[in-house]
């Protein structure tokens, strides 16, 4: 494992918090959990939200350690949001970059949730990883 960069197992325990997190923030939603992998083609289309400034400022550092991550088998899971038939990055901003930027296939943990649920997060959607980066 590179240090700094999350292992499969921390974004495991992140993505339960999540859930929990949503499941109280929305108590008359019904979520589901499941797991995809998402092609190069469907990365594009992922709705990226807006990470923070600090992680805005440290990406260009971040997504070199995961590019040379990968190449030694890093395949961390994004941690996503599904409305529909959307998906909302809430965790893994950079390694969809990376993973769009390269053209690889990556793994996803996914909240699903209602059709026509609505959600604080939609309004940090910046717009589509293909048509941003």
């Amino acid at each position: 494992m590179v240090v700094g960069l999350i292992s499969p197992h921390e974004e495991r325990q992140l993505f339960e918090k999540l859930v929990e997190y949503y499941q109280k923030l929305y108590p008359k939603l019904k979520f589901g959990t499941k797991e995809t992998i998402l092609e190069p083609n469907e990365l594009a289309s992922v709705l990226y939200t807006y990470p923070g400034e600090e992680a805005e400022a440290t990406s260009t550092e971040k997504m070199k350690e995961i590019r040379d991550a990968i190449n030694f088998g890093y395949d961390t899971p994004a941690i996503l949001l599904q409305k529909g038939k959307e998906y909302l990055v809430l965790d893994g901003h950079r390694r969809l970059r990376v993973a769009r930027e390269r053209r690889i296939k990556w793994k996803a943990l996914v909240i699903t949730t209602p059709a026509g649920a609505k959600f604080g997060i939609e309004k940090m959607v910046m717009g589509k990883i293909g048509d941003l980066f």
